[in-house]
């Protein structure tokens, strides 16, 4: 069974908890073992990444952008550095992103929005960011989206 990390910024409020645990319940559906990862600060992203390991974790699912507050000594999301595969889901407008979307982004990334304007923003004003993708029900398309994920990475 396939073991995805969920990860959501916890100082926004029970908001982003919640919608992890809809994520999590969505791919337990679909038979995915899942690991809920509140992240509160640079330490909780870096003990996430110094403790994700491809054996044991095989995908991360961000929720809006969780974890790139730690920058690395190039100036990249640490979260490149990592060899699996992260799936980004985007509720928020990309807008508050773009300093993110700027920088270089690792080809294991991929970005969920749930709106099309949202996707199509990103597509327009960051034509470099690749792997954009919207819906407009998570539930549906998430583990559709998974199944043909190349998890290679």
């Amino acid at each position: 069974m396939k073991q995805i990390t969920i990860i959501y910024n916890g100082l926004l409020g029970n908001e982003q908890k919640y919608l992890a645990t809809h994520l999590s319940s969505v791919l337990k559906k679909a038979n995915y073992k899942t690991k809920i990862v509140p992240i509160n600060s640079d330490t909780d992203t870096d003990n996430l990444i110094k403790s994700t390991n491809p054996d044991t974790c095989q995908l991360i699912l961000s929720v809006n952008m969780a974890g790139y507050n730690l920058l690395s000594t190039d100036f990249s999301p640490s979260l490149n550095h990592l060899t699996i595969n992260i799936v980004n889901y985007i509720d928020y407008p990309p807008e508050i992103f773009n300093l993110l979307f700027d920088m270089r982004i690792n080809y294991t990334m991929s970005f969920l929005f749930s709106t099309k304007e949202a996707a199509d923003y990103v597509m327009e004003h960051h034509p470099y960011v690749r792997n954009v993708f919207f819906t407009s029900s998570i539930d549906d398309y998430l583990p559709v989206y998974l199944d043909e994920l190349d998890w290679r990475y």
